[in-house]
């Protein structure tokens, strides 16, 4: 799913639309594991991919919690005290409505927690779900002994991990069906141009198009763009059109 290891995440440089379509978003090349340990809780059903996440996590970076999960009548999912974790990585090899449980009890106790699923394989169907659930990362079995740590990190940070493409066709979906909670440019205090470019990027355009369309260069969209993406407190394009789905 994942075609190399480098990724773009929210680190210092905000994703205004000019890194490489090739690259699955998310990691800087020059970023490694996190300098303090980040809390993680591991919400497991089957013993195999605790023994696994136990093997590859670096308890020198990262402090793991680990959670059984044992879903009671109609799916009902009971977690423990509210912990401090900043990441939940949750067995994605569960019934729609056990994960429906357990994303709406963690979210409810513990806000702010981001969401990162563990899975086979992620087909289209499967990934667009846990999207549209508040998933922040995507991450196969097979990735997690090469590319666990990165990936845990890149989403405390704020990024994303999955596959460029497979985002790029939720967007697109997402905004065909109009599945968005389109918030209005002026209670963020946009000026009139930003408002330009807030339209342009809820229609998913590149820098290079909106320059075409608003008659500016590509720098000036550039600047544009970034400018959007702070004042609704995202460092990349996705995170914007994510955070204002439905």
């Amino acid at each position: 799913m994942i075609a190399a290891p480098a990724r773009a995440a929210s680190g210092s440089e905000a994703d205004t639309g000019d890194s490489d379509p090739r690259r699955p978003l998310q990691f800087p090349r020059d970023q490694r594991e996190p300098r303090e340990r980040l809390s993680v809780a591991l919400y497991w059903v089957h013993p195999l991919v605790l023994a696994e996440f136990r093997r590859f996590l670096p308890r020198k970076s990262f402090l793991l919690t680990e959670c059984r999960i044992v879903p009671g009548a109609g799916g009902a999912v009971v977690l423990p005290p509210a912990g401090t974790e900043k990441i939940a990585v949750l067995d994605a090899d569960l019934q729609g409505p056990v994960t429906e449980s357990l994303v709406a009890a963690i979210q409810e106790s513990r806000p702010g927690t981001r969401l990162v699923f563990l899975a086979e394989g992620f087909e289209e169907e499967l990934a667009f779900r846990l999207l549209r659930l508040g998933a922040k990362g995507l991450l196969t079995y097979g990735e997690l002994v090469p590319c666990g740590a990165r990936a845990l990190a890149a989403v405390a940070e704020g990024g994303v991990w999955a596959p460029r493409a497979l985002l790029s066709r939720f967007v697109d979906a997402t905004l065909r069906n109009g599945r968005r909670r389109r918030a209005a440019p002026e209670e963020r205090r946009l000026t009139p141009r930003e408002r330009e470019i807030y339209e342009d990027l809820l229609e998913n355009l590149s820098n290079k198009e909106i320059a075409r369309k608003r008659n500016m260069t590509s720098r000036t969209a550039k600047f544009h763009v970034a400018n959007v993406l702070a004042k609704y407190g995202v460092q990349r394009r996705v995170d914007l059109l994510l955070a204002l789905r439905s």
